[in-house]
């Protein structure tokens, strides 16, 4: 889990990110400012990420919006792997800001991926080889394909994968924890902050850890947790469920921790969705939870757990256990 302060690094990145691609209006502004005005990190933060994002756009020589800039500082790359590696390091090399917590972030892999998703987007993609690849709430991969690979490179959040044949090209799924080659047709992958987990929904895939040293196929109706040291089943899934919800924007949980909920409800909406992690955990959730309607998604929490949803703004929600919100 990430600490105090790469917490509030990671909130001050994504508030520039809303800065730099649109205006915002006077009861956003009003968030931000309230979101500075918590303490001296916080202003502070925010200040470190405006100048990144200020060298960022000098890239380009004029004002523009901060993708923009990132994307023109590896336009003249001749390969994603050259990009790949030239990204950090020009970063690292050329903005003379203290950057690491943003370089750390998942903020620069956003807006320098291949294909991207922001809050409350669904999108799927036909992919070269016609295979379907579809994305949910704020998620970001690179896409590898050329005349001997298919790869999927996955940064953050979740896809669906459906993979069209091709017996001379393995299909391949790739996180940071390790790999999955298809040997099937339709799974589900997805980043679990430092775990990956893989939900097959027909067919099998071959999962192996990053180091290489454990390996395991997951069959259809199987879920597997896949670290960069392990790869191991968890329990059963019902792929008619997991299919209906992706088809229908919904999450169907059962028994789940309240904060992993907020967590996914987080993904699929603007703004800062803030909770005490330790405070809410005790509380479980089984429901099917709209995603692609997060106000009603915390409206339907609140009226079956012993919580409080209280909205500063469209920007700002705060969740607190009952007892404890009024203090």
């Amino acid at each position: 889990m990430p600490d105090a302060r790469q917490q509030i690094e990671e909130q001050a990145a994504e508030w520039m990110l809303r800065l730099h691609e649109g205006e915002l209006s006077e009861a956003q502004r009003l968030a931000f400012d309230c979101w500075k005005q918590q303490g001296p990190h916080y202003a502070a933060a925010a200040a470190r990420m405006e100048a990144v994002i200020s060298r960022m756009q000098a890239l380009r020589g004029k004002k523009s919006p901060a993708r923009a800039a990132l994307n023109a500082a590896f336009a003249n790359q001749q390969s994603r792997r050259s990009k790949s590696a030239v990204r950090t390091l020009l970063l690292a090399c050329s903005l003379a800001v203290p950057a690491a917590a943003l370089l750390l972030s998942p903020y620069p892999q956003r807006w320098m991926a291949d294909v991207r998703n922001g809050p409350g987007q669904w999108q799927t993609l036909r992919l070269a080889d016609g295979s379907a690849l579809s994305l949910n709430g704020i998620s970001a991969a690179n896409l590898h394909f050329d005349a001997t690979q298919r790869r999927i490179e996955l940064l953050q959040g979740e896809i669906l994968v459906e993979v069209a044949h091709d017996q001379a090209r393995p299909f391949i799924v790739q996180t940071a924890q390790g790999s999955m080659r298809a040997l099937g047709t339709r799974f589900v992958v997805k980043r679990e902050g430092d775990s990956t987990v893989l939900s097959m929904l027909e067919s099998r895939v071959a999962a192996h850890s990053a180091d290489a040293r454990q390996s395991l196929e997951v069959a259809a109706g199987s879920q597997a947790l896949i670290s960069t040291d392990s790869v191991r089943l968890t329990g059963s899934i019902d792929p008619a469920g997991i299919n209906e919800a992706w088809r229908r924007h919904q999450l169907v949980v059962e028994n789940r921790p309240l904060p992993e909920v907020l967590d996914e409800i987080a993904r699929h909406r603007s703004g800062r969705l803030q909770f005490d992690r330790a405070a809410l955990q005790s509380l479980r959730v089984s429901a099917v939870i709209p995603l692609d309607d997060s106000d009603h998604a915390l409206q339907l929490l609140a009226q079956t757990l012993p919580i409080t949803v209280q909205t500063y703004t469209p920007w700002l929600v705060i969740v607190n256990p009952s007892n404890t919100a009024n203090k």
